[in-house]
């Protein structure tokens, strides 16, 4: 009778402790789906200005009156200014924290919409690129150091593979309503939508995202020795591949001049490349991480980006339809080599 006893309250007071433990596990686990989900728009959000400027192509050049050597004027300011602008956003981001610098990378990305939307003159087209060149550079390094202050190694390769798929998820669904929002409502419609939807993700970010702890003082530390070599490896390699896979942004363009095909048609190119991409970085990353395949999955995401080559530069005197085989392997390939290169 005493152990039945016994049994009954260790049974009581259990059962209130194992569902606060599930309520708390629960919770959690919420917690870290809309942490995933903000990492992944961010990706999205960063990325999409030179983005959108390639699948409006045929948009601005007939409205702004510029010519192609004009727009790839716009498109290497973006990329160029990102590039020099990574080493040093990075330091920001290690002294602010990663809340601080995803909601400047909302901010730049709204910015840089807004004058896309209103441009009227190649000036103020290239200003919006420029400003999106920072949401560009921003965007990794963001996502990357709230990655390091939340989660423990082994837990971060999938939700890197997912934050990366955030770029390709924007490529897809820009692809599929931008071109076509464009011709309903206007271009302006379109990119206010955009930096609607940036603007609330950074004051989202705001409320959602405690103050960072872990960051990195602002006094200059001396350090000795040089970067690993695998560093320059990997930059050699990202700066190759970016090279042959820099002809996604105009995939659009190609589609409707070239292969004389609608403006939606050439949209819903890109989109291939992004629907492609969102499982593929997903599982790249997984692949690489858990097999300890670095190095296989990047040569066998550049083969496929030189058979991704070859595919368009046949398609340009073949059948169009190749060009869907080309944005597939793209997005298979050489858009998805990022999510394991920050892993390895």
């Amino acid at each position: 009778m005493h152990l039945r006893y016994r049994l009954l309250v260790v049974v009581h007071h259990e059962v209130p402790r194992r569902s606060h433990t599930v309520a708390m596990l629960t919770i959690e686990s919420r917690r870290r789906g809309v942490f995933t989900g903000l990492l992944f728009s961010t990706m999205g959000v960063g990325t999409f200005v030179a983005l959108s400027l390639g699948i409006l192509a045929v948009v601005f050049i007939e409205d702004l009156g510029i010519t192609r050597a004009q727009l790839g004027l716009v498109f290497a300011v973006n990329t160029v200014g990102a590039a020099v602008l990574s080493p040093f956003v990075g330091r920001v981001t290690d002294r602010i924290g990663g809340r601080g610098a995803l909601v400047i990378v909302a901010c730049a990305a709204a910015v840089a919409f807004l004058l896309l939307g209103v441009a009227q003159s190649l000036g103020v087209l290239v200003a919006g690129s420029m400003i999106g060149a920072i949401a560009q550079a921003g965007s990794n390094p963001a996502t990357n150091k709230l990655i390091a202050e939340d989660l423990p190694v082994g837990s971060q390769g999938i939700v890197t593979g997912i934050k990366q798929s955030g770029v390709q998820a924007f490529v897809f669904v820009g692809g599929m309503t931008v071109p076509a929002v464009a011709l309903a409502w206007g271009r302006s419609s379109a990119y206010v939508a955009l930096a609607s939807f940036a603007a609330l993700l950074g004051a989202f970010a705001i409320w959602f995202l405690p103050r960072s702890t872990n960051t990195v003082a602002s006094t200059p530390t001396h350090r000795t020795g040089r970067l690993p070599s695998a560093i320059w490896w990997i930059t050699g390699y990202g700066f190759l591949l970016g090279i042959s896979g820099s002809a996604t942004v105009l995939f659009a363009l190609f589609t409707t001049e070239s292969l004389g095909q609608s403006i939606v048609a050439g949209g819903a190119v890109t989109a291939v490349v992004g629907l492609a991409s969102m499982p593929a970085r997903i599982l790249w990353a997984r692949h690489a991480e858990i097999h300890d395949a670095y190095r296989s999955s990047l040569v066998i995401i550049a083969l496929l980006g030189v058979g991704a080559s070859i595919l368009l530069m046949v398609a340009g005197h073949g059948p169009w339809w190749l060009m869907w085989v080309t944005a597939l392997m793209t997005g298979i390939g050489p858009s998805s080599w990022n999510s394991v290169g920050m892993l390895g």
